[in-house]
């Protein structure tokens, strides 16, 4: 389950090499979301994405609740929540809690002056940076990022993207084609993600995680991103 940690902060990226092109801000505040988690076929839990616009800056609050069952135990639970300031297509500032099984974590973030400090439970730490970000997958570009960190611990990860391919994938219960992108790299290449798109909408991944088995998002029922473009393509 190590690899969820990597899904579900709203992970941040941060590219030391490279100034950000185009990303999330607040001149345009995306629709939320709404995601169902599963492992394999079986449900574990919900992640949402909540947008505000904060003066100039675009804000986020994701939560995520995960809990994986056999029988009446508890094998795995997972409680996180998130809040990020973006602005001019950057990162100002992050903070998380997350208690996961009996563990519990914090991470702050504030950028300033080119200069990110990260307080963990390792410490503080102030590192130069140019740009920072999140794993936002609800934005798209986040496929020109090259290096990630874990909003959880703060620990970065080298990654690339590969793609896209043309897929169908079930989303409520109905296929779609869509394209697909893979996301590989971090430690001992324990990231192995495929993400997939309509476009710019984000539409869900799949995880390959350590034990073997599959960690799948896909959009809610009541996922208001998905909602709005079903109701624009019924009006076109």
């Amino acid at each position: 389950m190590r690899l969820i940690a990597l899904l579900v902060p709203v992970f941040f990226a941060l590219s030391t090499h490279a100034l950000a092109t185009t990303g999330p801000d607040g001149s345009a505040i995306p629709p939320d979301r709404r995601f169902d988690a599963f492992i394999g076929d079986r449900p574990l839990g919900t992640h949402r994405y909540d947008f505000f616009q904060d003066g100039e800056a675009l804000a986020l609050r994701s939560e995520a609740q995960f809990e994986f069952k056999l029988g009446f135990i508890t094998l795995f639970s997972y409680d996180h929540v998130a809040e990020e300031r973006w602005n001019d297509g950057c990162l100002q500032r992050f903070e998380s809690q997350t208690e996961q099984n009996d563990n519990r974590f914090s991470v702050r973030g504030a950028w300033t002056d080119g200069m990110l400090a990260l307080t963990t439970q390792d410490g503080v730490e102030t590192v130069e940076e140019n740009c920072a970000w999140t794993f936002p997958y609800w934005d798209r570009t986040i496929t020109t990022r090259s290096e990630l960190i874990n909003i959880q611990d703060g620990k970065r990860a080298a990654v690339r993207f590969s793609g896209p391919e043309p897929v169908e994938i079930e989303i409520r219960g109905a296929p779609r084609k869509v394209e697909a992108l893979t996301l590989q790299g971090g430690e001992e290449g324990k990231i192995d993600i495929t993400l997939y798109y309509d476009g710019p909408l984000w539409l869900g991944l799949d995880s390959r995680l350590e034990n073997g088995r599959t960690l799948r998002y896909r959009p809610s029922q009541d996922d208001p991103a998905l909602a709005q473009a079903t109701s624009l393509g019924s009006s076109q």
